[in-house]
């Protein structure tokens, strides 16, 4: 479900962000998906669905935790 919440965000996100290992041309297309917050090895979006976080070793390999 697209809130004004998500639209804003999704607004910032194409204006601001690079998505690396990602085609932009089909990225530009595509419907974003925001991740909310994380629980353990799970991300959840803002839709509430939750996706187990598979790369972030990766992402902590290169830029570490807190």
């Amino acid at each position: 479900m697209k809130t004004k919440r998500n639209k804003r965000l999704e607004k910032i996100d194409k204006k601001h962000l690079w998505h690396p290992f990602t085609q932009m041309r089909e990225w530009e297309k595509e419907t974003l998906l925001i991740i909310e917050r994380g629980e353990g090895n799970y991300l959840i979006d803002t839709n509430g669905k939750k996706y187990l976080d598979g790369v972030s070793s990766l992402w902590v390999n290169v830029h570490g935790h807190r």
